[in-house]
């Protein structure tokens, strides 16, 4: 199960929320069925992020991480990428692979842990297999 990509970036806050989307960028952050995005909340207004892509379910993290979250993404184009609220931020930039697939989900968080101040998020990604 090896990594194929990762990308980490700094995320700006608002109003407790920012969104993994997609890069067709038509997804609207009021539709609450939108699968090709994930609204995540957080505490701080500057956050850490670091996505990745696995080739097979990742092995579980949950020791080491606070809260986790496990969803299905729809990816339009086989990018995504971290976006703001109210901005036309984008940041963390991640390909997945072949556009118009379905993906697995786990979002770990965690607060600070001393070498970093801010919030952190890991949001890995892997293609559905007979194993999930």
């Amino acid at each position: 199960m090896p990594l194929i990509s990762r990308s980490d970036c700094e995320v700006n806050v608002h109003d407790g929320t920012f969104f993994i989307v997609d890069m067709s960028l038509s997804w609207d952050p009021c539709d609450p069925s939108d699968r090709r995005r994930l609204s995540l909340s957080a505490e701080d207004a500057l956050v850490s992020l670091t996505l990745e892509v696995w080739d097979d379910e990742p092995g579980d993290q949950r020791e080491a991480w606070a809260d986790v979250l496990t969803c299905v993404f729809h990816s339009e184009t086989g990018e995504v990428c971290a976006a703001e609220l109210y901005t036309d931020v984008c940041d963390g930039f991640l390909p997945l692979g072949e556009p118009e697939r379905l993906w697995n989900v786990r979002v770990y968080t965690r607060a600070d842990d001393g070498a970093d101040p801010r919030e952190q998020f890991l949001v890995r990604f892997w293609p559905p297999s007979a194993s999930t």
